[in-house]
């Protein structure tokens, strides 16, 4: 299950755990997450649509006024332009549309998202702040609308080892969980792993798709630095929190971003991170407090912040892995994302209160 569908997902049960009268609505086939919406009391609607976009628009519009519903949120791209247009056709309801793309230039699919914001949402959701001020810059109109609410972590799946993170005689492990490409910018990575400073750092990359030109790329890198026992490349696992919990640091690289999923989750572990200083990254990475940032397109910032970070005592890493569960705390719980959807939606006409 994809990051949105597990906020969707979270954000449904926690709106029936308040007492809404929630319905899950999908229009293609898949069993999407029902068991857990089953257990919360969430009711799930699968249209499983196989014909035009048109007539799947005017069953999304009929399912709605069917229902009586009273605020639509929608998640991603398409559900959002879908959503926008069964507006048109049924105009009776608040409409939510979530914003999950962090955009770094407009192009014309985009703007044509963004009119239809315009003239049918009453709120845009960004889940990242770095996007909130794109749409604002780009879009103005929309401004009074924006809303900032990143994603949530379960805590009860992403907390940090009992005994704390405690870095022995061994390397010091960093771990970077990313699928692996040009944009997450592992070969920067690899490119400082060789530095003499770092010789004591073991790094491991989760997230590897097998047969990717850009995997080969990466790979080959490693054989010709003479890195195999110290840049270790991993597929993706389904239990990453276990990996947080086994490492000592975090690392992302990468060139832009929007809240990362996976710095969310590290820090929710606990763990210190070395982030490119890009996007939302410096809100939840505080250098010299839980960790340290740099510039990704300047290598050496990199190796001086890795640096700084393998030069850490136990005692400043469990300081820092004590910020980072602060950060976490104030920033990523389940309460206070339903808090600021609560929030927007007693600030809508009409309330929260009925179907949604």
């Amino acid at each position: 299950m994809g990051g949105a569908e597990r906020q969707l997902s979270g954000l449904a049960t926690l709106l029936r755990r308040e007492g809404e009268d929630v319905d899950v609505l999908t229009y293609r086939s898949g069993d999407f997450h029902s068991p857990e919406l089953r257990q919360a009391g969430v009711r799930h609607t699968c249209l499983n649509w196989k014909g035009s976009d048109a007539g799947l628009i005017r069953r999304i519009a009929a399912h709605l006024k069917e229902n009586g519903t009273q605020v639509v949120i929608s998640f991603l791209v398409g559900a959002n332009i879908k959503a926008c247009l069964a507006h048109m056709l049924y105009p009776e309801f608040k409409l939510v549309v979530s914003e999950r793309n962090c955009n770094t230039s407009m192009l014309p699919h985009d703007r044509f998202r963004f009119i239809l914001y315009g003239t049918q949402a009453d709120s845009v959701v960004c889940n990242s702040f770095a996007q909130t001020d794109f749409v604002s810059r780009h879009c103005p109109g929309l401004r009074m609308r924006l809303e900032t609410i990143p994603n949530f972590v379960d805590l009860d799946k992403f907390y940090p080892p009992s005994e704390g993170h405690r870095r022995g005689d061994g390397p010091l492990e960093v771990v970077t969980v990313a699928r692996l490409s040009p944009r997450k910018n592992a070969m920067g990575l690899i490119r400082a792993a060789t530095d003499p400073s770092l010789s004591n750092v073991r790094f491991h990359w989760y997230g590897v798709p097998r047969g990717s030109a850009y995997e080969r790329r990466c790979r080959k890198l490693i054989r010709r630095k003479g890195l195999q026992d110290r840049f270790i490349m991993h597929s993706a696992v389904d239990n990453p929190a276990e990996v947080y919990r086994s490492a000592d640091a975090f690392c992302l690289c990468s060139f832009y971003e929007g809240t990362p999923n996976s710095l969310a989750e590290a820090v929710c572990c606990g763990l210190p991170a070395v982030c490119s200083a890009v996007s939302d990254n410096a809100r939840y990475v505080i250098p010299g407090r839980n960790g340290f940032l740099f510039n990704p397109h300047e290598s050496r910032t990199l190796v001086k912040a890795l640096h700084k970070l393998a030069s850490l005592t136990p005692e400043e890493l469990r300081a820092c892995s004590a910020e980072s569960l602060e950060i976490a705390s104030d920033n990523f719980s389940k309460d206070l994302f339903i808090k600021r959807y609560i929030d927007l939606l007693r600030g809508l006409a009409g309330g929260p209160e009925g179907k949604s």
